[in-house]
């Protein structure tokens, strides 16, 4: 290929991508409108500028533009915090509320529309595996049902779910709901380390106690 053809080639793809990107950013756009519920590919369109045809040209099925736009948005609004541990997540919904509360529109559309459900689908199953690596260690001895509440729990509190319902059906601030959410995450993880130490206490005196029953099988003492 000649270098004016390569040119002309990169030059197509750039565009291409421009496009692309316009197009995403229209769909959040739409997404951020209150009333926006189920979003029309026409409205989409007509935002970006382009032909709906165009839509379809790039993102092949509603699904990768759904896909996304979920990117789009972790990556440039509601950006991913990495963590570790359970402890760090109240400072993390605190920093996620400020960033709410800069885009409440779209927050809201995000948590309540059916639209913004599948737009988060992806980023949440990120989130929720995150918050299970992250709890692991301290649920190594709680049974199974345990566990997955502790999981639950933990990932749904860390979540714009929450600061939506307390938001609007409470009225409260980011602030409030920020202290609320540390609130609730510090006594949950203060049990479910109680309820282990529990279990792994109860486990040991269950094992010693067979020890000491096979012993005495053994030796014949009754």
């Amino acid at each position: 290929m000649s270098t004016a053809k390569r040119h002309i080639a990169s030059l197509r793809d750039e565009y291409a991508e421009m496009t692309r990107q316009r197009i995403v950013a229209a769909f959040v756009e739409t997404l951020e409108d209150e009333a926006a519920d189920d979003i029309s590919m026409a409205a989409v369109a007509k935002r970006a500028k382009v032909a709906e045809r165009t839509i379809y040209r790039h993102f092949k099925t509603r699904a990768e533009l759904f896909a996304a736009a979920g990117e789009w948005i972790e990556d440039n609004v509601f950006s991913y915090i990495p963590f570790t541990s359970p402890d760090e997540l109240p400072e993390i919904f605190r920093k996620l509320c400020k960033r709410f509360d800069r885009h409440p529109y779209l927050a809201r559309a995000i948590a309540m529309t059916r639209a913004g459900r599948r737009v988060r689908a992806g980023f949440r199953r990120h989130l929720i595996d995150q918050h299970r690596k992250a709890m692991a260690p301290l649920v190594r001895h709680l049974p199974a049902k345990e566990v997955r509440q502790a999981e639950a729990l933990a990932s749904y509190l860390n979540n714009v779910l929450a600061w939506n319902a307390m938001r609007e059906d409470f009225g409260m601030t980011s602030s409030e709901i920020a202290d609320a959410i540390e609130w609730a995450l510090t006594t949950l993880l203060k049990d479910v380390r109680q309820r282990d130490a529990a279990a792994a206490r109860g486990g040991k005196a269950g094992k010693s106690s067979r020890t000491r029953t096979t012993s005495r099988e053994r030796t014949g003492v009754e």
